[in-house]
């Protein structure tokens, strides 16, 4: 789990015995009086019900640990109500033999009455907001936990996974839509493995996988580790292991028919990085929707921003394959101020999300597809574990993922790109994809027009989906007013589009390039960038009919 929850838990257990001693000494004191009796009893009942409401609620999820601590509460809490009832009985006594009430009377100094006086008045109302505030945040995250895992079962099988070098063990989650027994014992029809963007779990992509096994093929999510319900991995993932782990996943699952991979936002790199570092000859096709190589390099160049640009530096440099020393090509790294915000951004909301703080922040998803499991995805947003993992994937590597990448960069791909004064680097696909497997009927065609010299030797389908509405620099239909952001809007429209074209002449000589723009007919909206939750049957047909020539329902050109 997430181990700020035995923090938060321990932190408040720590302030309840605090207080509890502070009762107990005032009970026994000859020379000070429990201001507020009634009021510490009330507030001790009412934090022993907290304990029993935390340890029950994760002790229900197996979160074995946060309940452990959240039992220490009943001790000080239960002490804080017994002595404070203790003391008021006896001051009732007192007064029934008209015995006067006793006051910090034995203090040599007017400093040392103060002291009693502030610890009396300030020091129980501070504790006690405290307690009950973070006490109340840390029950109603328990409770909504339970009622998440009660509410909504795991839909798929979580896979033991074996990383870094073989010294760490954890479990991913794959969750298959149409694939049956019937399915893997032919093992031949192509198994569609959809890979979500940065930050979203599987059920991002469920009414996709969904659309994709109703058009007859079947489909897989695997949620990277620490989304969804794959366990986390607890340390700076190495995007090398991750697409590794995905690979053994996929083995032990096991899918042991072709693959194509759909990869959403930096879903889209993972699975370029997959087609270079884990077993390409089963992948048979690729999607990309709406994938970016590096958006924070793509943004900085298109703004010319050059001092952001300056810091965007040569580390060191990579060798290309097959080429001298003299030919290599500049790994980047995008600027480390905007790394390290970006960190430590996702490393606070980790340490907060066990008080259910960032519950309010999860009121998006209008649309959402299908609309029943709405609850669902939006539980896995709330629980400790999220915040978690975006900091594991992210915080420690920053553009690794991107770096990664670079290293298998090609000569013929990197010419094409600088004779194209392009800024960013990625790998064609390699000439062997799919090799393992005849690869199945595409309807793709290369783009015409291309390059004089190919870019790639691969003629693995590849699909490129994106949303037109990043690539409209209409500002009014974009609702930008402003003339300086209309034009930034504008430059980043143009590299948007670009990015997009620049894929298609460099991952395959077999890639399309489709572009959702007008209304879509299964809801008559308008295309935008989150179409792969809004609009997942429309999604699905058009990318079965692109691979397989299938027709879908009609739809957007």
């Amino acid at each position: 789990g997430n181990e700020f929850t035995d923090m938060w838990i321990a932190l408040i257990g720590l302030l309840l015995g605090a207080q509890a001693l502070f009762v107990i000494s005032a009970y026994r004191a000859t020379s000070r009086y429990l201001y507020w009796t009634i009021v510490w009893m009330i507030y001790g009942a009412i934090m022993f019900l907290f304990s029993l409401l935390v340890t029950g609620g994760y002790g229900s999820i197996g979160d074995g640990s946060a309940a452990a601590w959240a039992i220490f509460w009943l001790i000080p809490s239960a002490s804080i109500f017994f002595y404070a009832a203790k003391a008021r009985r006896g001051y009732a006594v007192d007064r029934m033999m008209g015995i006067p009430e006793y006051r910090p009377r034995l203090a040599e100094s007017r400093g040392a009455v103060l002291f009693y006086v502030a610890m009396d008045n300030v020091f129980p109302w501070l504790t006690w907001i405290a307690c009950l505030f973070f006490g109340l945040l840390v029950v109603i995250q328990a409770l909504c936990l339970a009622n998440d895992h009660r509410a909504y079962d795991r839909p798929g099988t979580l896979v033991p996974i074996q990383t870094n070098g073989g010294e760490d063990w954890y479990k991913l989650h794959v969750w298959c839509v149409g694939y049956d027994a019937d399915t893997q014992a032919k093992g031949k029809a192509p198994v569609f493995v959809l890979l979500t963007d940065f930050g979203m779990p599987s059920t991002s992509m469920m009414g996709l996988a969904q659309g994709i096994a109703n058009s007859g093929h079947p489909a897989c999510i695997v949620d990277r580790p620490g989304y969804g319900w794959s366990e986390p991995g607890y340390w700076d993932q190495n995007p090398s292991d991750v697409v590794k782990s995905i690979n053994q996943a996929l083995t032990k699952y096991p899918i042991n028919n072709p693959i194509v991979l759909v990869g959403w936002g930096d879903g889209g790199v993972w699975s370029q990085l997959y087609m270079q570092e884990a077993d390409y000859t089963r992948v048979v096709g690729v999607v990309l929707l709406d994938t970016y190589p590096n958006l924070e390099i793509l943004q900085t160049y298109a703004l010319n921003r050059t001092t952001t640009l300056q810091n965007l530096r040569q580390l060191r440099s990579v060798s290309l394959a097959g080429t001298t020393k003299a030919n290599t090509i500049p790994e980047v790294h995008f600027d480390k101020n905007l790394e390290e915000s970006a960190s430590r951004m996702f490393s606070n909301w980790r340490a907060v999300s066990p008080i259910a703080l960032h519950r309010a922040r999860n009121n998006k998803w209008t649309g959402f597809e299908p609309e029943d499991a709405l609850g669902m995805h939006r539980s896995l947003f709330r629980n400790n574990l999220y915040y978690q993992a975006k900091y594991f994937e992210y915080g420690g590597t920053g553009a690794k993922l991107y770096q990664i990448l670079l290293s298998h960069v090609v000569s013929a791909t990197d010419a094409v790109l600088v004779y194209h004064h392009w800024p960013l680097r990625w790998p064609s696909f390699r000439e062997g994809s799919g090799s393992a497997f005849s690869s199945p009927k595409s309807a793709l065609t290369r783009r015409a027009g291309g390059v004089p010299l190919p870019a790639s030797n691969s003629k693995l389908p590849v699909l490129l989906i994106a949303s037109g509405k990043q690539f409209d620099s209409n500002c009014r239909a974009q609702g930008i007013t402003d003339s300086e952001e209309c034009t930034k809007w504008q430059a980043f429209a143009w590299f948007f589009y670009r990015q997009q074209i620049e894929y298609q002449q460099t991952l395959s000589q077999n890639a399309a390039f489709l572009l959702c723009t007008s209304a879509v007919s299964e809801d008559d909206k308008l295309c935008d960038t989150d179409f792969v939750w809004t609009r997942p049957n429309w999604l699905a047909a058009a990318i079965v009919k692109q691979l397989f020539g299938q027709s879908p329902a009609t739809g957007n050109k």
